[in-house]
This record gives C-alpha cells, structure tokens and sequence, in this order.
C-alpha cells in the first residue's frame, strides 16, 4: 500500500524545485539589487488553530526566503481597520495578509481595505473583477503580473506545470508516461466539481478553471449531497474543501483514474481506499510528508504573490530580464 500511495501522490516537492526555487532566487538577485528587503505582514484574527498553523508556515517560508515577517494580532473590528490602513500606508510594508475569516462578520469589508498595492492574498474585488475578465497583468507590456487567491492558484499551478512536464515527456519520447493516449493534465474541455464556494478557493478556483476552457460545477452547503455524489460520479477532477469531518465522499463514486485534490484539513475522502481509484491526488494533509503537501504549493504561491508586488517597483530592464529567465525554466 506504502509504494501505492507513493505512486498516486502528486510530486509537489519536485514543482517547487524545479519552477518556483529557481524563479524566487533570481527575484531576490533583482530586489537585492535595487536595494528592496522584502517583507510581509500577517494579521491574525481569531485564535483559530487553521489560521494559527498558516501563519506558522507563512513564517517559516518567509525565513527561508530571507523575507521580513511581521505577525500582528488584533482583537476588535476597530482595531483590525486601524491596522490596515497603518499598514496601508507603511512603505516599509509589501504585503499584506489577513487571516479569515474574522470573528467580526462581513469580511469582503476587510479584504476590500487592503490596498491592491499590497493585497498579497487577490482578495479585493479590483482583483476579483480581473479574474472575471481572464486577465493576467497590470501594464500594457505584460511585464506586472496581477494577483490570484494563493490556494486557488496553487491547484492550478499543480495541474498546469504537470501539463508541461507531461508534454516535455512526450517531446522527448514520442509518448506521454505510461502510455496514456492524451495528456491527463489538459483541462480544455475536462469535467471538474469543486466543492466549496469560498472567494479565496472555491470561486476563484472555478473561474480560473473557466479560463482554461474547462467545464465547472461549483458546489456549496446548500447542493443536494446527492447531487454533489452525481457530479464527482462523472468529473475528471474533484476538488474538495469542506472544513467538516461529518463530509466524506465515498470511493466508489470516484471515477477511475480520476484527479482529485483533498483540501480539508479534517479530509473529505475515504483513507486509504481512495489511492486505489484516482490517477493522481494531493490528499489530506497527514497523508503526506511535509514540503509535498498542497498547503506547500499555497505558501509558495503567496510569496510569488508579494513577489508580484515588489516587481512593481522595479525597472523595465529588470522585468525583462526576469521574464527572459521565467520563459528559460519553462522550456
């Protein structure tokens, strides 16, 4: 079952080698460069052990970037509206993120507050509105990349630079791997569910789904969960991330060799019976080693994120040559 499941896991750790390290080091080269220390502040919330354990890993990437990292607890609406706005306006400042949701309510208020100049997290509706527009950059030269939701992000960077590494192994061998007649990675035209509705998953998710062509059922607390079982039944890719150990989706309405993705940190699949239906899935949390997990994609897509931001402040020049350097990684 160990050398099963091994089989069947995403190789998360291999992308973030392969694609982010490199990437990230030579935005560092360019930020050192023009005198930028990078830095990041969290605000956290609530006592939430969820947004306790983010900001724990946020830190500890933030170290390994030799990123400044700032965590600041509040305890009134008052007092997290007086933060932001500081924050706001601090030039020390780059990002910006929030820990959700609130104790206080109504928290597209909050996300709405944070600056689009450093909204690390793409949560304000100036963003949102150019994920409804498939749109990519800020400047008519394509150099200022927009911000995207990092978890949502994160999925789909999984699946689209596993499309590349698939078809680079077509290229070389005149074949995908095992045989597979396309490249189960394509999402033009693939049936996906995703299970949850959340602004920072579950919506963006589905949009950007859309953007590749795909076909997306979205699911939330008020879908029939009958239904819900009839459209994971016949989805090629099922994404769930219901915060609840009372929700499980049974193995056996799985497609075969089906792609799926666990984002519940309580699980929503049947362990370990699931290895031996999907073709590939990035599962609950401890089924995994650390550094392979999904939420390790999320934490690297939020440093691209407030990479994104600094890379404002840098010159043309600079933002050629690390376009030069991104296409070089992806060929």
């Amino acid at each position: 079952m160990k050398d099963l499941i091994q089989d069947k896991l995403f190789d998360i750790k291999y992308i973030i080698e392969k694609f982010d390290k490199p990437i990230f080091e030579k935005n560092i080269e360019l930020f050192e460069k023009n005198n930028i220390k990078p830095s990041l502040v969290c605000i956290l919330t609530s006592d939430d052990p969820g947004s306790i354990s983010y900001a724990k890993g946020i830190k500890g990437i933030c170290k390994s970037y030799n990123i400044e990292f700032i965590l600041d607890k509040i305890n009134t609406k008052e007092e997290l509206k007086e933060k932001i706005r500081y924050y706001n306006n601090n030039d020390k400042i780059h990002g910006i993120i929030v820990m959700y949701p609130t104790p206080f309510g109504n928290d597209t208020h909050f996300m709405n507050l944070v600056s689009i100049e450093k909204d690390v997290e793409g949560l304000n509706h100036e963003y949102m509105g150019y994920l409804v527009q498939h749109e990519f950059y800020n400047d008519n030269e394509n150099l200022r990349k927009l911000i995207i939701p990092p978890t949502a992000k994160g999925i789909l960077y999984v699946l689209k630079r596993n499309y590349m590494v698939y078809e680079k192994y077509f290229s070389n061998y005149g074949r995908y791997p095992e045989n597979l007649k396309e490249n189960p990675f394509k999402l033009e035209g693939k049936k996906v569910v995703v299970i949850n509705d959340s602004l920072a998953v579950g919506r963006s998710l589905a949009l950007m789904l859309l953007n590749e062509n795909a076909s997306v059922r979205v699911c939330q607390k008020y879908t029939d969960y009958n239904d819900i079982l009839k459209f994971v039944s016949f989805s090629d890719i099922i994404v769930s991330a219901v915060p609840s150990d009372e929700f499980t989706i049974p193995t056996k309405y799985l497609p075969e060799r089906s792609i799926v993705f666990d984002i519940s940190f309580e699980g929503n699949f049947e362990y370990p019976e699931v290895f031996e239906r999907v073709y590939k899935i990035s599962p609950k949390w401890n089924m995994v080693e650390k550094g392979n997990r999904i939420n390790d994609m999320t934490l690297h897509r939020l440093i691209s994120n407030l990479f994104y931001l600094i890379n404002r402040k840098l010159p043309k020049e600079d933002l050629i040559e690390l376009k030069e350097f991104e296409n070089s990684i992806f060929d």
